[in-house]
């Protein structure tokens, strides 16, 4: 195996380099979980965060179940609420994301992309309105969504 010397020594030293995939032949970080463990850090070191990092799911699927019913089921909650929901489903992710939680954290980002989705689809069909903002909250929660689901089914085969 040849190890290429493309590094400074403190890199290695320091840990940032963890992983190297000798059939690349190339070095690569880990950034996926360091940057989940220094989030985690700063949450812990936060007196608000350091109380609502146990409940990151909770936190989560309650804003996510808010925008449900708000976004598809066309039940009012409100501007303040609807934004509280919002905000409350992206704290939740974060909060996630830090505790290293992938299975709650995919379902999350692929339950909101199906939101738009279905809110696309219902503007399109029954009115006829193509909505670029719900394709694109789709896109983009969905296609994270996936690529965590692949990367969570690609470590555990």
């Amino acid at each position: 195996m040849i190890l290429y010397n493309c590094c400074s020594r403190e890199l290695w030293q320091t840990g940032i380099l963890t992983e190297y995939y000798s059939g690349k032949g190339m070095l690569c970080m880990n950034a996926y979980v360091n940057i989940s463990k220094e989030l985690r850090g700063l949450f812990s070191t936060n007196k608000i965060f350091r109380y609502l990092l146990p409940l990151d799911v909770v936190i989560m699927f309650a804003g996510l179940i808010l925008i449900f019913m708000n976004v598809t089921l066309n039940i009012n909650i409100g501007g303040f609420l609807g934004a509280l929901a919002y905000w409350a489903f992206i704290v939740g992710l974060l909060l996630t994301y830090a505790s290293l939680k992938e299975r709650p954290l995919y379902i999350g980002l692929l339950g909101y992309g199906a939101i738009y989705l279905i809110s696309f689809l219902t503007l399109l069909f029954r009115s006829g309105y193509f909505s670029c903002a719900s394709l694109f909250r789709f896109a983009v929660y969905a296609g994270l969504g996936f690529l965590l689901l692949r990367k969570t089914l690609g470590k555990s085969s």
